[in-house]
């Protein structure tokens, strides 16, 4: 299959609502990629940003819960200008209760915070527009009175919540955002409807100059400019929970699950896809965006799948490290294959080249001679009965072929090489082969060949 990232279009916005609607009645989260049967490509579900028990504010020193809204409603909305006016709410919608929110962003200030999805939108104190996801230490944002609000630090990770959104007026906001502002736990950030017109496309001039170049929440390019806490949990009234506690009919407690808990432990005698020297040099290669739905999406999709037909295999999955690798281990008589975020968010590989590395990492366990010390088969052998026998297992008949085509077509563009079936000469021993003989020895296992020499 051709996997495409989610758009932010103006099909996409057009249809929300009603793509939401859906998305709601199946409890998909934010961000869950939607396939629609129509030339447009994919839209993403994007109905709720605030997580559940947000105190948002209704009347002076009034607030509610953001999820006990309902259309008609009044609550306080304003524009730039900061002159807060009752409103009546024209749009409400979210999930129907406790689900775990994927790219969640918790944004700590003040002793509280706000835990919202990575595309919520705030107002700066500048005046211009940030996405939650492009957030900094270094950031203020702005209290209803317009006073600066410094940022103390910002978190990415999933959330068990329930989210929801609103919206004042649906019509498309205009330079001074009038009617789309919210009071959101003392600090002001946009309703649904400029939610809707920033990702449309159309609501970019609002953004801080060079909004979409900024570095994305817990990515690389983040932690080099502000560290690695991004990754961890928050610290707020020294837990590492957030509890937002501000006359709400009914406190929330959520459970932050962060980028960090989610950490694997990969022994060192492991077998890896590629080598580890291979793994380092690519870490700072780009990669698709941090939060991008579509990796790792599909790769928990492949995962899934393939434990039905490998029961006995504990499968793991950290998307925030960096590293491009996979491995396969054993540890206490329990098998395991890891995949790692680095590998997922490389551009070259979709959803066919993680099935083919999911499949080489399962031959490490079965792939029989020869083997390593361990008992773990080697790397050219894994190559081969990866895609004879495991490919072969997931995918049946003419999916076979079409999967297999395409997985190594990406596995040439990620090693660099001819995509061509042409045996190139040496012995790699129990090691990795190079990219050229990795690419054959694919192709003569699509083509029930014996395995190249090259490989062994």
């Amino acid at each position: 299959m051709t996997v495409t990232r989610p758009c932010a279009s103006a099909h996409c916005s057009g249809a929300a609502p009603q793509i939401n609607t859906i998305c709601k009645a199946l409890k998909w989260p934010v961000s869950h990629p939607v396939e629609t049967n129509d030339a447009n490509g994919p839209c993403v579900c994007s109905c709720s940003c605030l997580a559940f028990g947000t105190p948002v504010q209704v009347a002076e020193d009034e607030y509610r819960a953001i999820e006990a809204f309902k259309v008609g409603d009044s609550v306080l909305a304003t524009g730039k200008d900061l002159k807060w006016r009752h409103s009546k709410v024209t749009f409400s919608q979210g999930t129907t209760g406790a689900s775990r929110q994927k790219y969640a962003v918790v944004v700590v200030y003040g002793g509280t915070g706000l835990v919202v999805t990575s595309d919520h939108v705030f107002l700066m104190s500048d005046g211009s527009l940030k996405t939650a996801d492009r957030l900094a230490p270094t950031d203020e944002l702005v209290s209803p009175a317009g006073q600066p609000v410094e940022i103390e630090s910002v978190h990415i990770g999933d959330y068990v919540s329930g989210f929801h959104h609103i919206a004042t007026v649906k019509k498309e906001p205009n330079k001074n955002l009038d009617q789309h502002l919210l009071n959101t736990n003392g600090v002001v950030s946009g309703d649904y409807s400029l939610q809707l017109f920033y990702k449309s496309g159309e609501g970019h001039h609002l953004m801080t100059n060079g909004h979409e170049d900024l570095p994305i929440v817990g990515s690389a390019e983040y932690r080099r400019l502000y560290g690695d806490s991004s990754l961890s949990a928050p610290r707020l009234r020294g837990q590492d929970m957030i509890l937002l506690e501000k006359n709400i009919p009914d406190p929330f407690s959520g459970q932050f699950i962060s980028a960090e808990a989610m950490k694997l432990s990969i022994p060192e005698d492991a077998a890896s896809f590629i080598s580890e020297e291979e793994a380092e040099a690519r870490r700072d290669d780009p990669k698709r965006e941090f939060n991008d739905p579509a990796a790792r999406e599909w790769t928990e999709a492949l995962i899934n799948f393939y434990q039905v037909f490998f029961p006995q295999i504990s499968f793991q999955f950290n998307w925030a490290d960096n590293t491009v690798n996979a491995y396969a281990w054993v540890q206490n008589g329990v098998r395991y294959v890891a995949i790692l975020g680095g590998l997922v968010r490389t551009p070259a590989i979709e959803l066919e080249g993680i099935s083919l590395v999911l499949a080489h990492e399962l031959a490490h366990h079965y792939g029989g001679n020869p083997t390593f010390p361990g008992g773990l088969s080697c790397e050219g052998q894994s190559d081969y009965y990866g895609m004879l026998v495991n490919m072969r297992k997931v995918w049946f008949g003419d999916q076979y072929i079409t999967v297999a085509g395409k997985a190594i077509a990406q596995m040439a563009d990620f090693f660099g090489v001819p995509n061509s079936p042409n045996v190139p000469g040496g012995h790699a021993g129990c090691d990795h082969p190079p990219g050229s003989c990795r690419i054959a020895t694919y192709y003569a296992a699509v083509n029930l060949q014996l395995k190249p020499g090259c490989a062994s």
